[in-house]
């Protein structure tokens, strides 16, 4: 008789060594099916480089012939078509367009900046073959540490060393225990630097060159544990300011300044406390080996600081190099000085965009600016300008001319596929900018998911739409108060339209929703049954942020010029209006035939909006939409984005 407690205790030494035996007999083939693979990919990896390899020795063959002058550095129309046939390309054999864009422009950024410094060494042959040593402040993984890692990549090797301030850092560069340093100067989101002004006017030092870092925040904690359980957060003051918001939605927290993001990090792994965390990169995570408790903590989807390049002498570029001049100046103590000089740099053609003003040192009420302008001093006609407007001053001092970062013609280009089809005039004056998107320069494609899905599904179709020639992410559809499973939908969209790095518009249909969508979205979307709606025109007329007016399907040109009116009278002046369709029996039509007289009373873009007609003419209707003078249109839809984008591209 067989006793069940024997035969609960399970198989014999002997069945159990054959059950394990089994075991091993079936996991022996996985494994070795995964090291095959893995091989291969080492495979693939290497051929990958060498392929780097091979290019990069061209780009340098290239920068010897345009050495020679003549040649445009850079061609932005052909980097446009060559990202466009990369694309097709891609998409043939079954790659996703977003990722074949992102990584070629990492190639065309390095091979830029490897051409760039391939000149400069032509003008000063010193630089090739020297070790570089360059400081940052903060510890490792800090944003300046990743902009100076990015900055100096194609300058050969180089030894980054970091220091707790910006001025023990500056008088390093000064006592030559340094080459160059990466000073921050101003950020998007909190302003101007004035700490770095005034050591640059105070120090004997130059500026060579200039970087911009997307700053995302992350919240770093020593172990992957419920946000209810932190209690007290590190950083630097500035970061700190500019997670506020995210801050303030945790209970019982308590925010402390620290000298630093990475070094925050590091503070946080050192004293072993689950109840702390730090705000800092995700390299910064990395660095230390602490897990990611939240990404894009900041108040500011678009958050970038600009640093500036300081080293102990000047240097000189390349005429054809698009330059910026930075000069610290004062003006005389006479009416009128001030606008007389930034009058001469207009005159000059030379666009200002930066003007700064600071105390002067023991000397009350009195001020030095500091003003950068578009130009490079190796061409005349930029030295007479800024010898014109020297005769205007008091006291000037050229900090600096170098590569710029910002320049509309050092922005990354964009694939360009298909017929683009030709607008009308713009009946804006010039190219009309609102939340990064141009208007007047050529059709824009606005489009979106039909739905919100969870995090990974709303990326994966804001990447579709930047891949396919979307200009922005539309989510002016979609309600920003419903959940898509347990994320807020809002912080869902704007982790999207950051990945996919497009810009982001969003339903705004409630007065008490503005001050929060505002910080978040660049395009504020109100629906044509909220165009009458006095209090929500006045609280988004008061933000700074781009507007989107719909026209109701009932309401006349005369009605939507008027809200378009009243929204502009409380201050906003950056407003399109969104042409969604007019009632047409027992369907909507757009009502391109009032675009010219649009265009003709209030001179602003008009969008057209294609999602109330069939699939299969949306193609046409885009065409008509931009012979007749539209701005652009929108896709409140992925179907048939690709085919779309092809006619506005």
């Amino acid at each position: 008789m067989t006793d069940d407690r024997d035969e609960a205790k399970g198989p014999g030494p002997a069945e159990g060594e054959r059950a394990e035996g089994a075991a091993d007999e079936a996991a022996a083939p996985t494994a070795k099916a995964l090291q095959a693979l893995r091989r291969q990919l080492d495979g693939v990896d290497r051929r990958l480089l060498e392929a780097l390899a091979e290019r990069q020795e061209a780009v340098r063959e290239v920068a010897r012939i345009k050495g020679g002058g003549g040649s445009v550095v850079r061609d932005p129309g052909r980097e446009e078509a060559l990202l466009g046939r990369l694309v097709d390309l891609g998409r043939d054999i079954g790659l996703e367009p977003f990722f074949v864009t992102r990584v070629f422009r990492e190639v065309l950024d390095h091979s830029l900046r490897l051409q760039h410094e391939l000149l400069a060494t032509r003008r000063d042959p010193s630089r090739a073959g020297k070790l570089l040593v360059v400081g940052f402040q903060g510890g490792e993984g800090a944003f300046s540490h990743l902009a100076a890692k990015r900055c100096f990549a194609a300058r050969g090797e180089a030894v980054f060393q970091g220091f707790s301030a910006f001025r023990p850092m500056l008088e390093a560069v000064r006592d030559g225990k340094v080459d160059f340093a990466l000073l921050p100067i101003e950020n998007t989101t909190a302003g101007s630097i004035n700490e770095s002004y005034d050591l640059l006017a105070e120090m004997d030092l130059h500026l060579v060159g200039e970087e911009v870092q997307k700053v995302e925040h992350c919240l770093i904690g020593l172990e992957d544990v419920p946000l209810a359980r932190i209690r007290r957060v590190y950083s630097h003051p500035v970061a700190l300011a500019q997670c506020g918001a995210f801050l303030a939605s945790l209970d019982h927290v308590h925010a402390e300044a620290f000298e630093d993001t990475a070094l925050a990090v590091a503070k946080v792994k050192a004293d072993q406390d689950l109840s702390q965390a730090a705000i800092a990169s995700e390299e910064a995570a990395r660095v230390h080996g602490l897990p990611i408790l939240r990404r894009g903590v900041q108040d500011q989807r678009e958050n970038y600081t600009r640093m500036v390049v300081v080293a102990r002498e000047a240097e000189s570029f390349d005429p054809r190099i698009p330059c910026k001049t930075s000069l610290v100046f004062a003006t005389r103590h006479e009416k009128g000085a001030l606008a007389r000089g930034i009058a001469l740099l207009a005159e000059h053609g030379l666009n200002l965009t930066k003007l700064e003003s600071r105390p002067r040192p023991n000397t009350p009420w009195e001020y030095r600016f500091y003003l950068d302008f578009e130009g490079n001093l190796a061409d005349p006609a930029v030295r007479e300008g800024l010898d014109a407007f020297a005769a205007e001053t008091s006291y000037l001092r050229v900090l600096g001319c170098y590569p710029s970062r910002t320049s509309d013609e050092a922005q990354p280009a964009r694939p360009r596929r298909g017929r683009r089809i030709t607008p009308a005039p713009s009946p804006v004056q010039g190219p009309a900018r609102v939340a990064g998107l141009t208007f007047g320069e050529g059709p824009l494609l606005l489009a979106g998911p039909e739905q919100l899905g969870d995090v990974a599904a709303t990326q994966a179709a804001a990447r579709r739409a930047r891949g396919s020639g979307a200009d922005a992410l539309w989510a002016g559809h979609l309600d920003p108060r419903e959940r898509a499973g347990e994320t807020d939908a809002l912080a869902v969209l704007t982790s999207a339209a950051a990945t996919a790095g497009l810009p982001l518009a969003v339903r705004c249909n409630h007065p008490a929703d503005v001050a929060r969508l505002a910080v978040r979205a660049d395009l504020l979307v109100v629906d044509g049954q909220h165009m009458h709606d006095g209090a929500l025109l006045r609280e988004v007329g008061r933000v700074d942020c781009g507007v989107v007016l719909t026209r109701a399907p009932t309401a006349t040109l005369d009605e939507w010029l008027e809200a378009a009116a009243q929204l502009r009278s409380y201050g906003n002046g950056r407003v399109v209006l969104l042409d969604a369709g007019v009632r047409l029996f027992d369907r909507l039509a757009p009502d391109l035939a009032a675009l010219p007289e649009v265009h003709a009373r209030a001179a602003l873009p008009v969008l057209v909006d294609l999602g109330s007609s069939a699939p299969e003419g949306r193609a046409a209707l885009a065409r008509a939409a931009i012979a007749a003078g539209a701005a652009g249109v929108v896709l409140p839809t992925l179907e048939g984005l690709e085919a779309l984008g092809d006619v506005i591209q």
